[in-house]
């Protein structure tokens, strides 16, 4: 078994520095979900990063995005990603992938190929919009897709639209909203269930694990990012106070304790970074 860069909560929180490819099939281990939002190109063109319109409507990295395609490196293809989840689940589990409107075709069909089966399509309105001379673009699309037998999810009243703004606290490029992965991770895993992130990125899944009490394994391949991640991870350890008590201590939510999505992500967007 391989030995995290970073371990936090006694284990609890592990991650790790390197390719997912390398490192997910060497853990040993089996997940209850994996929800990730893997590297992949974007669509090049649409507005000038100038357009006055661009600045208006996005902020962040969003403002001197060049819409060349390519925002960080994406040498991994759907076929890998899917084949990389689907081999790291447990019997019965749950997965959440982040693709735009482009890439959730192949994504679907590489993960109909690896195994997985389709639940929903999810969507996420990021409230900003991507400039594109051909509608802009504010929704980002999640496949949710799962293996053996189905769970029903733990709020079955919610909806595949949430609304939810765009915020970000860190510089990486593609960065989630926590109350939103926390929300889906509550809706798939309970209590003590380990959840996966192949694709860590800035460490969003993780402080939503934190939240959760879920047992969380990220990688990054990216040592900016994964330091970014750690910090984040460090930071609110510290602000909240939590040690392992409390950690576990979150472990005692029930299912029938998760509020409707709407109103969750009402609740918690204060808490978004």
């Amino acid at each position: 078994m391989l030995t995290p860069t970073r371990s936090f909560l006694d284990g609890q929180i592990q991650l790790f520095l390197g390719d997912a490819r390398d490192v997910v099939p060497a853990l040993g281990r089996r997940f209850r979900v994996a929800c990730f939002d893997a590297p992949y190109k974007l669509t090049s063109g649409g507005a000038a990063k100038t357009s006055a319109k661009h600045k208006v409507m996005c902020g962040g990295w969003m403002a001197d995005y060049d819409n060349s395609g390519t925002l960080m490196e994406t040498d991994i293809t759907w076929q890998e990603v899917m084949e990389l989840a689907a081999g790291c689940l447990q019997k019965n589990a749950d997965v959440y992938a982040f693709a735009n409107d482009k890439n959730q075709f192949e994504a679907q069909l590489e993960a109909r190929n690896a195994g997985l089966k389709f639940h929903n399509l999810l969507a996420w309105n990021k409230i900003n919009a991507t400039a594109n001379r051909w509608y802009m673009k504010n929704l980002e699309f999640v496949l949710y897709l799962y293996a053996g037998e189905a769970r029903a999810i733990a709020n079955c009243g919610d909806k595949q639209l949430v609304n939810f703004p765009q915020r970000d606290a860190t510089s990486h490029p593609t960065e989630k909203p926590v109350p939103l992965v926390e929300a889906y991770i509550r809706n798939s895993a309970l209590p003590g269930e380990p959840v996966i992130d192949p694709f860590l990125g800035s460490g969003t899944a993780a402080l939503a694990c934190i939240n959760t009490g879920n047992p969380f394994v990220g990688v990054e391949i990216d040592p900016s990012h994964f330091e970014t991640a750690c910090r984040r991870v460090e930071r609110a350890l510290a602000e909240r106070q939590i040690d392992l008590t409390a950690f576990r201590r979150g472990r005692s939510r029930q299912a029938g304790d998760q509020c409707d999505l709407e109103t969750f992500l009402e609740t918690k967007g204060i808490q978004a970074c």
